[in-house]
């Protein structure tokens, strides 16, 4: 029986050389991420003013930054928008191209938000988060051809990515509102209309007021309306068509306000007031109603 001795380290050969491959897999990984500037992927979430008054809008865009190819994303932690109302805009993915700091990225839109300062102060935006799956080519020694030279590896490289948090400073309305001031925001118009003038005693009215422009709109309420002792008002109907886009919200809302006069005689519903804070003129404005009259 022919028994081969083998010297210890040939026995240990193979383990040795799959440890070397597993060396040389990590340092590509390594040489991988290294391939990778700090500035090839980048998170921003900007903000279209950082300075506004209260229920003034701005827009928000959370947005990927990448000057490598990207095959994925995972992980994702959209920002907080703590002391803002918030609603999140349809957008257009991308990509696009888009030049920073003096270099051409291609930009993908993560998200955008319409958001409404709901007190005055500082407001933090908090971070978000992401974590990019890059595609990184790297060259390696492995299967070297004569002819064709030596071999690529293609790694994929997680690149964990945040945003810094955003400061946006809010003003508060300046003093002196009149009392008909409820916090809307923007420029308005207003309407009305009357269901009758002339009616028998005891018998319904509705009287619809429509306020229609550009602001905070989600947020109007129904003005006060004022009306004589012997006429009953019921619960009030409002309804709106609004469009929310990246500069704000624009439609309109309407108020029916359904009441029963019950008495007989002659009656002038006092006007209706609607005052808004006006950005571009940054001064209080007041719509009102002209005095109503009422044959009963």
């Amino acid at each position: 029986t022919l028994i081969e001795v083998r010297q210890g380290g040939e026995q240990s050969s193979g383990s040795t050389s799959q440890g070397t491959r597993q060396s040389q897999e990590q340092s590509l990984e390594q040489r991988a991420a290294g391939q990778l500037a700090k500035d090839d992927l980048m998170l921003r979430l900007s903000v279209s003013r950082s300075k506004v008054y209260k229920g003034e809008a701005v827009r928000a865009t959370l947005k990927l930054y990448s000057r490598v190819n990207v095959i994925g994303s995972e992980g994702a932690k959209l920002p907080s928008f703590d002391g803002f109302w918030s609603q999140q805009l349809e957008a257009e993915q991308g990509p696009f191209r888009e030049t920073f700091n003096g270099k051409v990225y291609e930009t993908y839109n993560i998200a955008e938000y319409l958001l409404y300062p709901q007190q005055g102060g500082t407001l933090t935006i908090e971070p978000a988060e992401l974590t990019v799956i890059a595609q990184v080519v790297v060259q390696s020694n492995r299967g070297f051809d004569p002819f064709f030279g030596g071999g690529h590896e293609v790694y994929n490289v997680r690149r964990p990515l945040k945003t810094p948090a955003v400061k946006v400073q809010v003003k508060e309305f300046p003093v002196g509102a009149p009392a008909s001031f409820a916090g809307a925001v923007g420029r308005y118009t207003m309407s009305h209309r009357l269901s009758s003038a002339e009616i028998a005693a005891n018998s319904a009215v509705t009287l619809q007021l429509t306020i229609s422009g550009s602001g905070n709109l989600n947020f109007l309420s129904a003005p006060t309306l004022s009306l004589p002792s012997s006429f009953e008002l019921y619960d009030v109907k409002s309804e709106e068509k609004i469009e929310n886009n990246a500069s704000g919200s624009g439609g309109y809302r309407r108020f029916d306000y359904p009441f029963i006069v019950r008495a007989e005689g002659d009656y002038e519903i006092a006007p209706v007031e609607f005052t808004y804070f006006d950005l571009a003129q940054k001064k209080y404005v007041t719509l009102a109603t002209p005095p109503l009259k009422m044959v009963v």
